[in-house]
């Protein structure tokens, strides 16, 4: 019996000499025939022999991930995923949401001296790296690093509010607020729209609209925190407080977000075969436009609500006002929208959004200011809710959903808040003497760019469905 070991199994040799023996076809096939080596035995016992160290290795370059199946459009876990986004969505777009509050106290000259365009720098640069990075990060979760991504970005949004509690110069707040804060933000918005995104298809609107609420009660709750405890404990200690609220609920977020799409390792970061799509790429085109005006109001309401007479905490309020309206309109416009198709929800709520802008103009007393900020806050709300929605529409192949929306945020939405406030700012100055404050300049700029929005928009659903009634 030479060649044959004491337990009646082959040597190391001969299973080797058999393995090379093999042909291609039964080679691709061993994942599948893990007892394909037969034992030189006659024996019953003998004929079960074990794998060889090659057909291990095989079967591990053969195993075919399952498909994850349709999405399950609700249960614990994907409504977990939900409350997980409403806390990411409660410290990203709520934190821009806040920052009119940021706007009106540096303004004031209390922390360090600025016009009114060098302080919007800040919460535009904040809100361009949250959208941009999503490029990165948004890649990052399709192939699987999910947890490590939110990690990164929690970690470092709260530091960088922290380091914002004791930053006294206008570098140090670039650094810190703009450049620290927004990547962060970037790292931890993405997944609130990619992870929710693959849960749901036919409530996929809705579910992101409630996980987009949170921006709206992060702008109510954080405006409020910092402007009442400024005034008793300082800037700082007000800001310190604020990140450690952030720390908190996102941790809620880091516990309970998972990815339901298998890894999808291979590549590119960008999807340059999407600009191929003449409709994706007049819907990017449209985000870019929309996204540079639809901001002007939120970082300039409270200072304008000064300008005309308002006392400071009715002004205060405004803000408030408006970001609580945007809670209903991120929920209604979102329910229908998985009824009537998203654009045909979009494109009606971006052309009121644009003739509320230029409404604004004629806006001289406190009751027409509560008014219009109510309906504003509405309108707007429901875009934001509906975008990402519009995306996954616009997306034939769900498992590059992460890179699109990714994209989108970034090239659009991303450009759009960096240039928006800023050049808002600047036809303020512009406009405006020591004593008084002009806006009617900004609210036309910010008014016609989303109305050309709101026709790019149009014309997406006229290359989808032409102009029939059809979901689209």
């Amino acid at each position: 019996m030479a060649g044959i070991n004491t337990a009646g199994r082959p040597t190391l040799s001969q299973r080797r000499s058999r393995m090379s023996q093999l042909g291609e076809e039964e080679l691709d096939n061993l994942a599948f025939r893990p007892n394909i080596v037969p034992s030189l035995s006659s024996g019953r016992n003998d004929s079960i022999a074990s794998q060889t160290e090659s057909e291990v290795e095989l079967n591990k370059r053969s195993r075919v991930v399952p498909e994850p199946g349709p999405p399950p459009n609700g249960g614990l876990k994907a409504w977990q995923q939900v409350l997980g986004a409403f806390f990411l969505n409660f410290n990203t777009w709520g934190l821009v949401n806040t920052f009119g509050i940021f706007q009106d106290y540096y303004a004031t000259g209390a922390v360090f001296p600025a016009s009114q365009s060098a302080i919007a720098w800040l919460g535009s640069i904040q809100g361009f790296l949250m959208l941009t990075i999503g490029v990165l990060c948004g890649r990052a979760i399709d192939a699987g690093y999910l947890r490590i991504n939110l990690t990164a970005g929690i970690t470092t949004t709260v530091f960088g509010m922290m380091m914002v509690s004791i930053s006294r110069e206008y570098w140090q707040f670039i650094l810190t607020q703009g450049v620290v804060a927004g990547l962060g933000s970037g790292a931890t918005f993405i997944p609130s729209v990619t992870v929710v995104g693959t849960y749901f298809s036919t409530r996929r609107s809705l579910a992101i609209g409630v996980a987009t609420t949170g921006s709206s009660i992060g702008g109510i709750v954080y405006p409020f925190v910092l402007r009442r405890l400024i005034a008793k404990i300082g800037f700082g200690w007000a800001v310190r407080v604020m990140a450690f609220i952030m720390l908190a609920t996102l941790l809620i977020s880091l516990s309970v977000m998972r990815s339901r799409l298998p890894p999808r390792k291979s590549g590119p970061i960008v999807d340059f075969s999407a600009f191929r799509d003449p409709a994706y790429s007049i819907f990017l085109a449209s985000v870019l436009i929309t996204y540079t005006g639809l901001y002007v109001p939120f970082f300039y309401v409270e200072s304008y609500a000064t300008s005309i007479g308002i006392s400071g905490d009715v002004a205060f309020d405004m803000l408030i006002i408006m970001n609580a309206a945007s809670v209903v309109g991120r929920l209604l416009p979102p329910f229908f929208a998985d009824r009537t198709g998203n654009l045909a929800m979009l494109i009606p709520c971006t052309f009121f959004s644009a003739i509320i802008i230029l409404a604004w103009i004629r806006v001289s007393s406190q009751e027409g200011l509560i008014a219009i900020s109510v309906m504003y806050g509405f309108i707007s709300g429901s875009i934001q809710a509906v975008v990402p929605a519009t995306v996954a529409f616009l997306c034939p192949d769900l498992s590059k959903y992460g890179t699109r929306l990714g994209m989108t945020l970034a090239i659009g939405g991303g450009l759009g808040l960096l240039v928006g406030a800023p050049i808002a700012g600047a036809i303020l100055d512009t406009q405006s003497s020591a004593d008084h404050q002009e806006y009617w300049g900004l609210l036309v700029f910010s008014g016609t760019l989303v109305f050309l929005g709101a026709l790019l928009q149009l014309t997406v659903r006229v290359l989808k469905v032409g102009w029939s009634l059809e979901k689209a």
